[in-house]
């Protein structure tokens, strides 16, 4: 069986819970110490996480940590 597309897609965070219009797919916290900003995402393939300067766009994104 072949698993039907949408012709629209819906991806929304509401209180940092992602949400598509499957259901939840995953869970994201940020904090800040001192100049960077530390992300945790949590989902069914485990925990990743980003850390950024705010502002400037620099990042290293999709570090495994689980």
């Amino acid at each position: 069986m072949t698993q039907h597309k949408s012709s629209f897609n819906f991806d929304k965070t509401v209180a940092g819970f992602n949400i598509t219009e499957r259901g939840i797919k995953s869970f994201s916290k940020g904090i800040k110490v001192g100049p960077f900003q530390i992300t945790f995402n949590v989902r069914g393939s485990g925990v990743r996480g980003s850390v950024g300067i705010p502002g400037t766009g620099l990042s290293k994104r999709n570090i495994k940590l689980f």
